[in-house]
């Protein structure tokens, strides 16, 4: 959530004061109220953005749910002191308020505001090899960036955007090693920036726990797909006792964790159930969750295991009840686009844009086409802000603003189907053709040739609309124009 917060919201939001509200147990019903309000009178009464009611209170909703799992991680005991005042200075100093002199230097150079952070996937390797995993095949020599361009782009995107929000991907993060630096080397060097590292959770012990506990400014997302059956299935037998050996070291830490889901066909109804949400958010102490739905680009890609549109459906609707009455940031990186005002990809202002192994630049982890390569970029002596302004990008940011995102409320378009690669699949595939964006690797470079993939993309995305519009319009533009 991109917010540069007027004087006043900066005023009531302190960070000390939150942190020491969330320490204590005789201040912490307090001090959530208070700042649940300031957030609330911010975001739902003052809506500086002019956005469609509904949709800021349900951001409201998820920024709340993320406050009180923070609060509810002290409160257990599963959210050490550095960490949760890491936390509490990347929520309130660093993101929410955002830093705004370097966000307007930003735009008075290039026309536009800067993306809020950047998605790095330091390392092709991995020691599992997961059923369709978007990263493709890794049978080949695993590649990983270099240890001084991985440290340069987070240096680049700190100074340049002000953003203070990182996240890893892969491969397997924590296998990244370079020129003698490994992952928690680059993440101590850049103190001032809170990392979410999506993990597959195999290689965290106390030794590893301990050493993000002693950083404090890291939250692994382990990945799961449903309860032991099920992640073994696509992971690895075992996979599912060693994640939950890793949850316990991380717990014991002090390291606050989340979960990362991949919602399929198969497992789409059972991550939503009571007794799954129960099992790790109130079992094991996840203080979050990310469902990202199946997306067939990866190795042995698959429609069979999209989740159906019917499903999708089912989702939205639980999505939304485990959001308002369970309380959980559970969030689904596709039904969950009113969060973030639609699409955040192709480095829009509030988004990001996806670093690879590689160097290359594409708009998004989900969207495996690229014009530029870091490498590439600073061999001519640019910078990473420069792949801003490729074809590719401008096209895509062109899009989401005439979505939605730059729109009055009555003219925004569903946000439960935000993503142009998956929910608008012809209208990407005529970006990447206009653009004449590369292929990051083998699977995306059939993918754009295949004629029946194309047919079964629009197919499905005609279903979705049928199914969800009306869900837009009940939820969200009933509101607006009733």
């Amino acid at each position: 959530m991109k917010t540069v917060a007027t004087g006043r919201f900066r005023e009531k939001l302190k960070r000390g004061l939150l942190v020491m509200g969330l320490k204590s147990n005789l201040l912490r019903n307090a001090t959530l109220k208070q700042v649940e309000k300031a957030l609330y009178d911010y975001l739902v009464v003052e809506n500086p953005e002019c956005r469609p009611r509904q949709v800021q209170r349900l951001r409201f909703q998820a920024m709340k749910n993320l406050l009180h799992a923070g609060a509810r991680g002290a409160r257990r005991g599963f959210i050490a002191d550095k960490p949760l005042e890491s936390l509490a200075d990347t929520f309130v100093d660093k993101f929410v308020l955002a830093d705004t002199e370097k966000i307007r230097a930003f735009a008075a150079f290039y026309g536009f505001d800067p993306p809020s952070f950047l998605v790095v996937s330091p390392t092709e390797n991995c020691n599992l090899r997961c059923l369709g995993c978007y990263a493709g095949d890794r049978s080949h020599r695993a590649a990983s960036l270099e240890a001084a361009v991985f440290r340069r782009l987070l240096r680049e995107k700190t100074e340049a955007w002000g953003s203070h929000f990182t996240v890893i991907s892969g491969g397997e993060p924590f296998l990244y090693r370079s020129a003698g630096w490994d992952l928690l080397d680059v993440i101590a060097e850049n103190a001032d920036n809170y990392f979410l590292v999506f993990t597959n959770g195999t290689l965290i012990g106390e030794a590893l726990a301990e050493r993000m506990a002693e950083l404090g400014n890291v939250t692994p997302a382990i990945s799961v797909e449903g309860f032991e059956e099920d992640t073994d299935a696509r992971r690895g037998s075992g996979t599912h006792q060693r994640i939950l050996h890793a949850m316990k070291c991380l717990r014991q830490a002090g390291v606050p964790f989340g979960i990362s889901v991949t919602a399929t066909r198969d497992n789409a109804e059972r991550i939503l159930s009571d007794r799954f949400l129960d099992f790790y958010f109130e079992e094991h102490g996840a203080a979050y969750g990310w469902i990202f739905q199946y997306m067939p680009i990866g190795r042995d890609a698959s429609f069979d295991r999209l989740v159906t549109p019917e499903q999708r459906l089912w989702m939205l609707e639980r999505e939304l009840q485990v959001l308002e009455k369970k309380g959980y940031f559970y969030v689904d990186f596709w039904n969950g686009g009113v969060l973030s005002l639609g699409c955040i990809a192709a480095g829009r202002a509030g988004g990001y844009l996806h670093v690879d192994w590689h160097g290359n630049i594409a708009p998004c982890v989900f969207f495996p086409y690229h014009v530029d390569n870091v490498y590439d970029l600073y061999a001519r002596g640019r910078t990473l802000s420069d792949a801003l302004k490729s074809p590719l990008f401008v096209h895509i940011r062109r899009w989401q603003a005439e979505y939605g995102y730059n729109q009055p409320p009555e003219r925004v378009r569903n946000l439960f189907l935000p993503c142009p690669i998956r929910d608008h699949y012809a209208e990407a595939r005529a970006i990447i053709g206009a653009t004449e964006a590369r292929p990051i690797n083998a699977e995306a470079g059939r993918s754009a040739e295949d004629v029946e993939y194309m047919r079964c993309f629009m197919e499905y995305d005609r279903r979705l609309e049928e199914l969800l519009d009306p869900v837009w319009e009940r939820e969200v533009r009933l509101d607006e124009t009733g």
